[in-house]
């Protein structure tokens, strides 16, 4: 939990995170690589705002008719596809976020993959991600957003910093190590402790967030998550506005769609929880606040690309 909700601004984080758990350093370093090696711990590191390496991305909705396996396997070599999930919508059963340097490319990628299926599909873009933030609370059994979960829509170039769009994708993986910025400060030419506040500086200005330890949820009993999509009730912006304050919620988008109007469910976040219980009382707990016109539940079968690092 420290490591998720509260990674230190520091040079040597886990020396601080050792001395708060009353724990000696190699103890605590010893069991994160354990939770490594069993897959539990999928990395400590940064999110990589994609606007800042000047990608664009989308969700893309396909009717697989059954071809999920054809669906899966083209994804599987897509460097750029993070989330390729089987989910319950009588319709749209495959949904998919990839990235590209254009919408434009993005709904030429999905044209092709379609018509080389035989397959109908909708390119829900983002027209504004608001939040982005996938941590799990291990005392309440549900997701609970950091405190680093906004997400800035127009940051600056990593050039302004004097770093390339590669060596800003350095901080998505730190070491587990009492040095997790060693190679990061080597690469640069920099100190350690300069290494790890140009990271802190990058969060600042919107190029990274979502700082600390992601987690497999599934390997720490989080069964369940769930999409909901809502209609607005109102202005769009101010509806998908209520979703970010939620604390359950991550991955809160507002979506416009090609065809254009071919889906009204414009507003979009994630739940996660341990049981099916506690996703049903969140979801009811999101509807009574936010009062949408109309929602859907979409909840993930199959996750067709995992392991994944996101």
């Amino acid at each position: 939990m420290e490591l998720q909700y509260d990674f230190p601004r520091d040079a040597y984080p886990f020396d601080i995170v050792a001395e708060r758990l009353d724990l000696r350093v190699d103890k605590l370093i010893d069991r994160v690589n354990k939770l490594h090696r069993y897959g539990i711990l999928k990395r400590i590191g940064f999110y990589v705002n994609y606007r800042g390496i000047r990608l664009k991305a989308a969700l893309i909705a396909y009717e697989s008719k059954g071809l999920v396996d054809e669906l899966a396997k083209i994804y599987s070599r897509d460097k750029l596809a993070t989330h390729v999930y089987l989910r319950d919508h009588p319709v749209y059963d495959v949904w998919v976020v990839t990235k590209r340097r254009t919408l434009d490319e993005l709904v030429e990628h999905a044209l092709e993959v379609s018509s080389t299926l035989g397959i109908n599909h909708i390119v829900l873009y983002s027209k504004r991600t608001y939040k982005l933030s996938v941590k799990f609370d291990l005392y309440q059994g549900i997701s609970r957003s950091g405190k680093y979960s906004s997400i800035s829509i127009s940051p600056p170039s990593p050039e302004t910093f004097g770093i390339s769009p590669g060596q800003l994708r350095m901080f998505r993986r730190l070491d587990v190590s009492r040095e997790p910025y060693r190679k990061i400060a080597e690469e640069l030419g920099l100190s350690q402790e300069e290494a790890a506040s140009l990271a802190w500086k990058l969060v600042d200005v919107g190029l990274l967030g979502d700082p600390g330890a992601a987690l497999d949820g599934k390997k720490i009993g989080f069964e369940e998550n769930a999409m909901v999509v809502m209609e607005p009730n109102g202005d769009e912006d101010t509806f998908c506005r209520m979703a970010v304050g939620l604390p359950y919620t991550s991955h809160v988008v507002l979506r416009g769609s090609i065809p254009e109007g071919a889906w009204t469910h414009t507003c979009y976040f994630m739940i996660h929880a341990v049981d099916k219980d506690r996703i049903r009382s969140l979801i009811d707990d999101a509807v009574v606040k936010m009062r949408p016109r109309s929602f859907m539940v979409l909840r993930s079968l199959a996750d067709l690309k995992p392991g994944t690092i996101r």
